[in-house]
């Protein structure tokens, strides 16, 4: 039998201090780096071999810190069970929770605030999502529902599913109430997807009466901000007849970040490296524009929308000439691909995340902001966003080429 590990209890705030001075440990590295490549010696010097050591030295400090704080989500999971029970019996429903991934590490300011939300969207998914036994007898279903709590690590972050096997969305209902409510116009012509996120607007609620279950003065909107504000995001995919799928996606931690530089119009810029899936030079040839407009750059078998990040954000008035710049092929939360258009690539570096909320304000397309080596600040841009809104603006920018 092995023997039990040796633990210390340690004040949080003790770690909190560790790894405020981890971090700023890290941007000293980074800028005595950046003063070794700026006085031109040699990379063979004594002095930038050390600097290289340094750096390992550093990442390795910075990775056992991390860990320190990591924390299995099972302190969330293991509550779960009895506010199903409890909620099943209100609505008198028969409900069974299957949970997994109960191991996976997140950081403990994640792990801390993610009790909230789940709690939430259980209830929301037994309440809303699962038919009564009866109604899922006639649908040919078995009458206990399913309910499914799920954690993973997905490219660098934490994936939270909240899945169930109910009657999914309806949503002739879902736009009827939008609409009543004067949330959306009533000739508002809005794809499956569209009509699906409208539950995330403030004040929609689909339940008729105020119980102790739903209407409870928190919405899907109050959800979404609460994740939002941990730097994560939430997506929800629905089958009518066969149930519904909401996914929590969130940073492993809220300290690092590994990104790579690159600079728009004289703008240095942070792009997340987990989004990240190739970096190429646009040649004219695999350049062509949707309706005369909206560029789109030929990537393997098909086109994806090529957007000027330095024109997105306001930093320049004019469009580039996307042959004189780099496309980075990024990837969002929910599979979507764009090309996003720089001046040039840096190089790769990690970065020690700043909110931008707390010191300045939210800026739209912007997650976090970051210190250099040489003590500018950078901004750490949010890629889900800055794809999603171009796709709203050119749905039709990202097709399959013929054979």
């Amino acid at each position: 039998m092995a023997p039990a590990p040796v633990t210390i209890r340690v004040d949080l705030d003790r770690v909190d201090r560790l790894i405020n001075v981890v971090g700023e440990l890290v941007i000293q590295q980074a800028m005595l780096s950046q003063r070794v490549l700026e006085s031109g010696l040699a990379r063979s010097s004594g002095i930038a071999l050390g600097m290289e050591d340094l750096e390992l030295l550093t990442r390795e400090i910075q990775d056992s810190v991390m860990a320190i704080r990591a924390q299995p989500v099972k302190s969330v999971f293991q509550r779960m069970p009895r506010l199903v029970r409890e909620v099943a019996d209100m609505v008198s429903k028969q409900v069974r929770l299957v949970t997994s991934g109960e191991d996976t590490e997140v950081d403990k300011t994640v792990v801390e605030r993610l009790a909230e939300p789940i709690t939430h969207m259980l209830r929301n998914a037994i309440d809303h999502g699962l038919e009564t036994p009866e109604e899922r007898i006639a649908a040919g279903k078995p009458a206990e529902g399913t309910v499914r709590l799920a954690a993973l690590h997905r490219s660098g972050r934490i994936v939270i599913e909240i899945a169930d096997d109910g009657r999914g969305i309806n949503r002739e209902r879902v736009k009827k109430i939008a609409v009543d409510k004067g949330l959306i116009a009533a000739d508002a012509a809005l794809t499956d997807e569209q009509i699906d996120n409208l539950i995330f607007l403030p004040g929609f609620s689909t339940a008729a009466v105020v119980s102790d279950i739903s209407g409870r003065g928190v919405g899907m909107d109050v959800v979404r901000r609460s994740i939002q504000a941990l730097g994560g995001r939430i997506s929800i995919s629905s089958v009518p007849g066969k149930g519904s799928t909401f996914t929590l996606s969130l940073p492993l931690t809220l300290a690092v970040l590994d990104g790579m530089v690159v600079t728009a119009a004289d703008q240095t810029l942070i792009a997340p490296l987990p989004a990240i899936v190739e970096s190429l030079t646009p040649q004219e040839s695999d350049l062509h524009y949707v309706g005369g407009l909206d560029p789109v750059i030929r990537f393997r078998d098909r086109f994806l929308p090529l957007i000027d990040v330095a024109l997105t954000m306001g930093f320049r008035e004019t469009p580039m000439v996307p042959s004189e710049g780099v496309a980075v092929v990024v990837e969002t939360e929910g599979g979507q691909q764009a090309a996003l258009l720089f001046d040039a690539i840096q190089g790769q570096r990690q970065v020690v995340i700043k909110s931008l909320e707390t010191n300045y304000r939210q800026v739209e397309g912007v997650a976090a902001a970051t210190i250099l080596g040489d003590g500018r600040v950078a901004l750490i841009l949010d890629v889900d966003v800055l794809v999603t809104d171009m796709r709203r603006k050119s749905p039709r920018s990202d097709f399959k080429l013929a054979s």
